[in-house]
C-alpha cells in the first residue's frame, strides 16, 4: 500500500471540548465511512514526554482509523494547547473530568465501545478517572505507567538534580530545573493521583500493564493488578522515545503493534457513527482589563502546516508575531513557551501563531513515511509559507521569534521578508553551519559550488550516513571540555554572522538576541575568542544582546527562564508594538 492510499483511509481534525472557561484541545482521527469498531480515548503525558510521545500516539490512532476505531487524542488541562495553567487551583479536578468529557465526546458520536490508552501520568491521570467515574471502559491499557503522582514529581526532580549544578555556579542560589514550576499546592494536588489504590469497581472489563524492562516495579503495584482480567508485557522501547533529543527519538514500532492486536482483539460489530461539523475556534482565555481570547486553528501553505492562531476577541493590532520552533519542538514549545505568550500578547490585543513545520508535530504525516532531514533547507520555505499565509499582502509587518535552531532559521527568514522584528533565544549551532552551505551553493566559483552540492545530496540520499555524523556530533559535542570548545567556537561563526546583522539593520529589523551562559562559556575566559566574542555580541542601535544569567539551554531553569521571558515580553510588547503592557 503506498502512502497516498493509506493517507485515504482516515480523517484527522482538530476540535475544543469541555466545560466552558475550560477548554480541551483534541484531535480526533476516524475511519472513512460512517461505520466505526469502537471509540479509544488516547490520554499522553504531560510536560517534555508530551512532546516526545505525540509521535507514538498519532501513530496508534491513525492505524486505529485504518483498523475501524474512532480515537480522540487531547491534551490535559493546562497542559499543551488546552486551556489553564498549572497555576489553576483546581487543575487536578480538570484532569479527571476531562477523561470523564472525553469519553462522553466519544459516545456521543455513536462510537462503542469504549477504550483507553494511557501513558505514563496518562494512564495514572486515567486511572484515577476510572475509580470516580462510571467511564465504562471496555479496555484500558496502561502504558509505561507512572505509578502515581508522587513517584513522577520524583522523577522529575532527580532530573533537574543532574544539571543544577551548571545553574547554581552562575546564580549562587539553588534553582528548580522543572518544566513547570510547580508550587507545593500543586505537587500537593499532583500526589492524589495514584493507581496503587484499591478500587471499589474494576476500572475496565480488560486491562493490559505495558512495564519498562529495564525498571523495577513497585511490589505494591504488581500486587495491585495481579487479577485475571489484567495482562501484563514489557518493552525495551521507552527509553529510546522519551529520554532522547525529539530529532533523535526511535518509535516504538513493536509496543505500539502490541497494543493495537490487543485493543483489537476480539472485533466487535461495527456500528453507525456520527461526526458532526463542529468549530475550529474557541474562547481560551478571559481576564479583568485585558482582551478575551480566541484560537483558532488553521492550514499554513501548500503543506498545510498545523497552526493556531491566538487573538483578540475583537480587532487586533500590530504586527503578526511569529513563534518559529527548533526540530527540538513542536507548536507548543519548550517549557509550553509558545502557548502561553501567544495568549499573554493576544490578550494585549495582538495576533500570534504558533505551527509545527511540515511533516511536523500535527502537520500532515504518516507513520510509515521517512524522517526529514534536521537540517532540511526547505524549512525556511515552512516559515516564509507561514507568514505569507496569514499576512499575504505584508509579510514584513511580523515579528519572527526563534528558539534554538528555530532561532537561527527565523533570522534567515526575517533577512528574506525584511520582517519588522526577530528575537533569537538561545540559538543552536547546527542550523547555522548548514545553512551556510547555501552561500556555499551560491559561490561563484564552479569547484566550490559542486563540493557543497555533493555534500548536501549525500546527506540527502544516505540516511545512514546522516545518522551517523549526528551520532559522531553527539558524541563529540558532549564531552565536557572539548565539546563546550567546538559548541562555542561554531556558535561564534553562526549567530547572527556580521553579514546578515548589517543586512537586517538595513531593512531596519529590530534584533534581540537572548544567550545562556551555558551556550558562551568557557569561551569568554579563552583571551582571544573572548575578546571576539564580546565585540561580535555588543549591542547597537537595532542589534540588542541580553545574556541571561541563570538560563539554561534547554530553558528548564524556572529562574533564568522567568527572566528571559521578562525581557522578551518587554521588547515584543513595548519596542516592536507599541502596546501598553499590562
Amino acid at each position: 500500500m503506498t502512502m497516498s492510499e493509506r493517507a485515504e483511509q482516515f480523517n484527522e481534525e482538530s476540535l475544543w471540548f469541555g466545560a466552558s472557561g475550560r477548554s480541551l484541545f483534541g484531535r480526533l482521527t476516524t475511519p472513512v465511512g460512517q461505520t466505526s469498531l469502537g471509540g479509544v480515548l488516547l490520554s499522553p503525558p504531560i510536560g517534555r514526554e508530551s512532546r516526545q510521545a505525540r509521535r507514538a500516539l498519532r501513530g496508534l490512532a491513525i492505524l486505529l482509523a485504518i483498523d475501524g476505531y474512532v480515537s480522540l487524542r487531547y491534551d490535559h488541562f493546562a497542559t499543551g494547547d488546552s486551556s489553564g495553567s498549572m497555576d489553576d487551583n483546581e487543575f487536578d479536578r480538570a484532569w479527571v473530568e476531562g477523561v470523564e468529557q472525553g469519553t462522553e465526546l466519544l459516545r456521543s458520536l455513536g462510537s462503542s465501545p469504549i477504550s483507553a490508552v494511557g501513558m505514563r501520568m496518562g494512564a495514572t491521570i486515567v486511572g484515577t478517572a476510572a475509580s470516580e467515574y462510571e467511564l465504562g471502559l471496555s479496555s484500558f491499557v496502561m502504558w509505561d505507567p507512572c505509578e502515581s503522582g508522587h513517584t513522577y514529581l520524583r522523577e522529575l526532580s532527580a532530573l533537574g538534580a543532574l544539571r543544577r549544578d551548571v545553574i547554581t555556579s552562575e546564580l549562587g542560589a539553588p534553582t528548580k530545573m522543572l518544566e513547570y514550576a510547580l508550587s507545593d499546592e500543586a505537587a500537593s494536588r499532583m500526589n492524589q493521583f495514584s493507581l496503587n489504590e484499591p478500587t471499589t469497581r474494576p476500572l475496565a472489563h480488560r486491562v493490559l500493564v505495558v512495564v519498562r524492562d529495564d525498571r523495577a516495579t513497585s511490589k505494591k503495584f504488581r500486587s495491585r493488578w495481579d487479577a485475571p482480567h489484567v495482562d501484563w508485557t514489557t518493552t525495551s522501547e521507552q527509553g529510546s522515545m522519551l529520554e532522547t533529543l525529539l530529532p533523535s527519538t526511535v518509535q516504538p514500532t513493536s509496543t505500539i503493534a502490541q497494543i493495537r492486536a490487543w485493543l483489537t482483539a476480539p472485533a466487535p460489530l461495527p456500528a453507525s457513527f456520527s461526526n458532526p461539523r463542529r468549530s475550529r475556534d474557541a474562547v481560551v482565555m478571559k481576564g479583568p482589563n485585558t482582551f478575551a481570547v480566541r484560537e483558532s486553528v488553521v492550514e499554513l501553505g501548500p503543506r498545510r502546516m498545523f497552526g493556531i492562531v491566538s487573538e483578540p476577541v475583537g480587532d487586533a493590532e500590530g504586527p503578526l508575531i511569529v513563534m518559529v520552533n527548533g526540530v527540538n519542538e513542536d507548536h507548543v514549545g519548550p517549557a509550553r513557551l509558545w502557548v502561553e505568550l501567544s495568549r499573554r500578547w493576544a490578550s494585549l490585543g495582538l495576533r500570534c501563531v504558533r505551527f509545527d513545520l511540515s511533516d511536523l508535530g500535527e502537520s500532515p504525516w504518516l507513520p510509515s513515511q521517512p524522517d526529514r532531514p534536521v537540517f532540511d533547507k526547505t524549512r525556511l520555505q515552512d516559515i516564509v509559507d507561514a507568514v505569507r499565509t496569514l499576512v499575504p499582502g505584508s509579510p514584513e509587518n511580523s515579528v519572527l521569534i526563534g528558539y534554538c535552531n528555530g532561532a537561527q532559521l527565523a533570522l534567515e527568514v526575517a533577512l528574506e521578508l525584511k520582517t519588522r522584528g526577530v528575537c533569537a533565544m538561545n540559538p543552536q549551532i547546527g542550523t547555522g553551519v548548514f545553512l551556510n552551505v547555501d552561500r556555499l551553493e551560491d559561490s561563484e566559483r564552479d569547484s566550490i559550488q559542486s563540493l557543497a552540492q555533493r555534500g548536501d545530496n549525500l546527506l540527502k540520499r544516505h540516511r545512514r550516513v546522516n545518522q551517523a555524523i549526528r551520532r559522531i556530533s553527539h558524541s563529540v559535542l558532549s564531552s565536557d571540555t572539548g565539546g563546550k570548545l567546538v559548541t562555542g567556537a561554531l556558535k561564534l561563526s553562526s549567530v547572527c554572522p556580521p553579514k546578515v546583522r548589517a543586512a537586517l539593520a538595513k531593512n531596519h529589523t529590530e534584533i534581540l538576541l537572548l544567550l545562556s551562559p551555558e551556550d558562551l562559556s568557557p569561551l569568554r575566559k579563552i583571551p582571544v575568542l573572548g575578546s571576539v566574542l564580546r565585540r561580535r555580541l555588543a549591542s547597537s542601535e537595532h542589534f540588542h544582546v541580553e545574556i541571561v544569567a541563570g538560563l539554561d539551554h534547554a530553558f528548564l531553569s524556572t529562574i533564568g527562564r522567568d527572566r528571559a521571558v521578562a525581557l522578551l515580553d518587554r521588547h515584543v510588547v513595548e519596542t516592536l508594538t507599541g502596546v501598553a503592557p499590562q
